[in-house]
């Protein structure tokens, strides 16, 4: 049984599709105009100051802008006229003819949720059907939170739950990379610890475009909800999430306490892979280009189409995972770096994070961390008096997927060793 809503229909599955290249054309045809206006502005202002060109120069300007502005304006004004007509008439569509829903396709959901963590903030607002939907899912479809679907989804349901978190612009596919099923080292984190240790594992879908704090009090309610239709008792649960996966879990752990939300105390784990606690290096290289394209004319049409990014994709300039991180600031520089927020008391806090450099010494390393996270960010234990280790010459993706990981996941779970900075 899947949790089926008339957003999974075929048709407002096109008209999900329609409003995102209706919205991509228009944002695009805004930016060729910006770009075409700064390279017609160059002859202009160099002409302007000229002795005797200037008279004839400026109504030329005007009615060359005139007409370039109205060429757009009607390009864009007609599109969206176009767009909208069919958005109209396929939402009456769905009006009468019954939901016929888009079985799973795991490239195409994997590719919109790619999408999502860029534009997911739009596509929420805009009310998209293909913006992904917050949930629990296996085999690609959203399971109902009643007890009577999970017991059928999971007729070997166990009491100690271990939910796994993706990252940006991923979904729960991801947690199969580097898997080849010849070597049973490389089998998903989940099957193993079901296999080893009893966890039933489950895989959170959701919109990481959305601001992260927004997502982790979502998933807190999610856990409540998940806790109360268990097919069992629950006596266990263990977060993991993988880079701003991580946040999501910390975030949702600090909104369940804020609730009172019973599902906090059953908590004994909460382990983060390559998490950007501190914020991550590309978000503020993307910033501060922004800033710099934004002072030359001919740049900012493309300063402006990097400014639309989400802002979840802007959380992670500093880790934001509480509301008060962004609220009511209009940039990043209008304050400091994320808050520190509650941690369950009787959770132990793993950071395990990865560099691509040899040693904590290789430059290759401190420059680019992992490729996306740097080590001091994504073992950052002060925030939650984190257990540490540091895998070397191992990228950022490859923390999904990876043994001596696996190894550290169960030994964290099974209190084998406590770690502490451990180099590996």
């Amino acid at each position: 049984m899947t949790d089926v809503s008339s957003r999974d229909g075929l048709l407002a599955q096109v008209r999900g599709a329609l409003s995102l290249a209706g919205t991509g054309l228009d944002r695009i045809t805004g930016h060729v105009h910006g770009f075409h206006r700064a390279i017609s502005d160059i002859p202009f202002k160099t002409m302007a100051p000229l002795p005797g060109i200037q008279a004839g120069s400026e109504p030329t300007r005007l009615i060359h802008d005139g007409i370039t502005d109205g060429v757009y304006g009607a390009v864009r004004g007609s599109m969206r006229l176009v767009f909208g007509a069919a958005d109209q008439l396929l939402r009456e569509a769905e009006k009468l003819a019954p939901p016929t829903p888009v079985p799973p396709n795991a490239r195409r959901d994997l590719a919109l949720s790619a999408m999502a963590g860029f534009v997911g903030d739009d596509m929420a607002v805009k009310r998209n059907p293909l913006a992904p939907r917050m949930g629990f899912y296996l085999q690609g479809e959203r399971l109902p939170l009643e007890r009577q679907a999970l017991a059928q989804a999971y007729p070997d349901a166990q009491g100690r739950l271990v939910v796994f978190i993706h990252g940006l612009a991923c979904n729960e596919s991801v947690w199969d990379f580097y898997t080849d099923v010849e070597q049973p080292d490389t089998h998903p984190y989940g099957p193993r610890l079901e296999q080893d240790l009893g966890y039933t594992p489950l895989y959170l879908r959701y919109n990481s475009g959305l601001h992260i704090s927004r997502n982790g009090a979502r998933l807190a309610r999610q856990l409540q909800r998940l806790a109360e239709r268990w097919p069992r008792s629950v006596q266990e649960i263990v977060l993991v999430g993988h880079s701003m996966g991580g946040l999501v879990a910390r975030s949702a752990v600090a909104a369940g306490l804020r609730d009172d939300a019973a599902w906090v105390g059953r908590l004994s784990n909460v382990i983060c892979l390559g998490s950007p606690h501190l914020g991550a290096p590309l978000e503020r290289w993307v910033d501060a280009g922004v800033r710099l394209m934004r002072r030359v004319p001919l740049s900012r049409p493309l300063a402006d189409l990097l400014h639309s990014r989400s802002v979840g994709v802007k959380d992670l300039f500093h880790g934001y995972v509480d509301d008060s991180d962004w609220r009511g600031r209009q940039t990043h520089h209008d304050g400091g770096g994320a808050l520190r927020i509650p941690k369950a008391p009787q959770a132990r806090y793993h950071f395990f994070g990865c560099t691509l450099g040899v040693d904590e010494q290789d430059p290759v390393g401190r420059v680019i961390g992992d490729g996306l996270v740097l080590l001091p960010s994504s073992t950052a234990a002060h925030l939650a008096d984190a257990d540490t280790a540091v895998l070397f010459r191992t990228s950022h993706l490859r923390l999904l997927n990876h043994p001596v990981i696996y190894g550290l996941i169960r030994d964290a779970l099974t209190g084998r060793r406590a770690l502490r900075g451990e180099l590996l």
